[in-house]
Parts: structure tokens; sequence; C-alpha cells
């Protein structure tokens, strides 16, 4: 009903929201691949594209607030959009927890830089089901398949994360060890792999849209 109402009255808000929503997918791209390039040492430069997601999801809220007919229940758009962000958000604490524990995080482990890679694939896949999404109607299948693309990210990262673990367990485990580096790499090892749970919960809440849609 709202979709045929929304053809009648012109989907400019619809088209501006679709906009925005693959504008603030984009940012994420280009965040994870910065922050792989660096090796999640440049902290103001991932402050920086977390500044300018920001800016969009102010954008969104305030479209939101003033539209009358959107494809998408308002508090469902808030919720992707808000969902997003935290994959942003996510880049930054990690960016911010590298900077603190730079003594011992300078050079990333093979483990962080798997869960680098794993966290970038997953919001690849997220920007292109983003992109499908943000273009006009979709099929659920084609949201499941976007999102499974997610999930075997999210999966992969699950996997290098119980090993990178059990690693830190047998190297940590004597008395001579240095706390404050099980400290900094347990932690970060958990904050990459958050940012791809993240993202597989902005894929389902996709899904839930286009279900709802169906």
């Amino acid at each position: 009903m709202a979709n045929a109402i929304a053809r009648l009255l012109g989907d400019s808000p619809n088209k501006a929201f679709g906009k925005h929503l693959l504008d603030l997918a984009d940012v994420g791209v280009a965040c994870a691949a910065h922050f792989r390039q660096t090796n999640g040492q440049d902290l103001p430069g991932i402050v920086s594209f977390e500044k300018s997601a920001d800016k969009i999801v102010d954008a969104i809220h305030e479209l939101l607030d003033n539209a009358f007919i959107m494809r998408f229940d308002t508090p469902d758009a808030l919720r992707l959009t808000d969902a997003l962000d935290d994959v942003i958000d996510g880049m930054r604490g990690a960016a911010t927890h590298v900077d603190i524990y730079k003594r011992y995080l300078r050079v990333l482990r093979p483990e962080a830089e798997e869960l680098v890679v794993a966290a970038e694939s997953a919001i690849r896949a997220l920007r292109d089901l983003v992109s499908a999404v943000s273009t006009g109607s979709m099929s659920l299948n084609r949201a499941r398949e976007g999102a499974k693309a997610i999930n075997d990210a999210e999966a992969n990262a699950d996997k290098i994360i119980a090993r990178a673990e059990r690693n830190l367990v047998d190297e940590f485990s004597t008395m001579e060890t240095n706390t404050l580096e099980f400290i900094a790499l347990e932690k970060l090892y958990s904050m990459l792999e958050q940012i791809t749970d993240d993202a597989k919960r902005c894929g389902k809440l996709i899904v839930s849209l286009i279900r709802k849609e169906a």
C-alpha cells in the first residue's frame, strides 16, 4: 500500500533515502580499505571517514523526519541506517584501540590482518546488497543471496578469532608474559570480529525489509 501511494505522490524521498544509504555504504567500503591499507595505524584518517558517515546519517534522519510516504517504515529505515553507521563506528573504535596500544600493535599480527580482510569482505558484500536494494524493488531470494555473502565473511571471522584466541592462550599462559600486550591483542581481535557481526546484522535487517515488501 505504501509503495502504491509513493508511486502516486512521487518517490523522490525514497530515491533520496536510497542514495544516502548507498553513500553511507560507500563510506564504509572506503574506510575498510583505508584501515587495511594502513594496518589500522591512521586514526585521523579513520576518524575523517566516520565524520563523513555521521553527516550522511544526519541527512537521513532529517529526510525521514520530514518525509510523508516512504518505501520502508520509518523505524525500520532508521534501524538500518544506524546499523550501517555502527559498522563504521566499529572501525573507528578498532583504530582508536590500535592507537592507544600502539606500543604493541604498531605491526599487526597475521591473525589481526586476516580479521581486517574478513571485515572488509563483509562490508563490501554489504555495500553490494545496499546498492541493489537502494535502486528499487528486490526479490527476497536476491536479498538472501546478498546476505549470505556477508554471513560467509562473518563465519570466516569466527574461525579466525577462535584460532587467534587459542594461540593467545598458548603464548600468554606463563607468568613472564606481558598482560598489557595480551589485552591489546585480545581486544583488537574481538573488535575486528564485531565489525563482521555488525555487517551481518545489517544484512538481516535488509532481508527483513524485503520480506515485508514481498
